[in-house]
C-alpha cells in the first residue's frame, strides 16, 4: 500500500512537558515543516515504511515517530533501518514521551542537550547527523552506542534521510 499523505495531522500535538535540562520540544522535535517535505523525506524510505501512515513527530536526528490507522506508534530507526512499536496508542505515546527517561532514550535528550551546549543548534529544515552514519561504521546513538559532540554534524533534514536510508539498504545488500 502506497504511504499516504500527512494532511492536517499534528505533529506533537497533545505533547506538554518540558525538559528537566531547559530542552523545549522545539529543541528535541523537528517541528512545523511542510507536508510537502515530510513527504520528500518519507519517500527515501519506500520499501522499508509500508502501509498507510502519519507522521507523529521526528526526533532532532531524524528518527520517525509514525501513526498506523489501527492505532500503534512505530518508530523507524534511521541508523539502522528497524522499525520499532514504540507505542499501541497515540495517547499512549503521548504519556511515554512525558518522562524524562524516555526522552533520553527516544529523543536523545541528553546528547542534544550536550550538542545545544556546544554550539551545535539546528535551524530549520536541519538536523543532527552522526557521521558517519552508523551502517557505515559510526555509532549508533538509538542502539546506545556513546557519540560524542566530535561525531555530529548539523545537515539539512533531506540530505541526513538521503544518506541514511542508502546506508540502510547497502549495507542490506551485503
Amino acid at each position: 500500500m502506497a504511504l499516504q499523505p500527512l494532511g492536517g495531522q499534528a505533529r506533537g500535538h497533545g505533547i506538554t512537558a518540558e525538559l528537566s535540562l531547559n530542552l523545549g520540544w522545539d529543541d528535541l522535535l523537528i517541528q512545523d515543516v511542510a507536508d510537502d517535505d515530510i513527504e520528500r523525506w518519507i519517500a527515501e524510505w519506500r520499501g522499508l515504511v509500508a502501509g498507510p501512515i502519519a507522521v507523529a513527530f521526528l526526533n532532532k536526528f531524524g528518527v520517525w515517530f509514525l501513526r498506523r490507522p489501527d492505532g500503534p506508534v512505530d518508530m523507524l530507526d534511521v541508523f539502522s533501518g528497524d522499525i520499532e512499536r514504540v507505542a499501541d496508542t497515540y495517547e499512549a505515546l503521548v504519556a511515554r514521551v512525558n518522562d524524562p527517561a524516555w526522552q533520553e532514550v527516544y529523543l536523545l535528550s541528553k546528547l542534544v542537550y550536550e550538542l545545544r551546549q556546544s554550539g551545535a543548534v539546528p535551524g530549520p529544515g536541519e538536523c543532527y547527523a552522526v557521521v558517519p552514519p552508523a551502517p557505515l561504521g559510526g555509532p549508533n546513538p538509538m542502539g546506545g552506542d556513546l557519540v560524542t559532540a566530535s561525531q555530529v554534524m548539523v545537515m539539512r533534514v533531506a540530505a541526513w534521510q538521503a544518506i541514511c536510508a542508502q546506508a540502510v539498504r547497502a549495507e542490506a545488500e551485503g
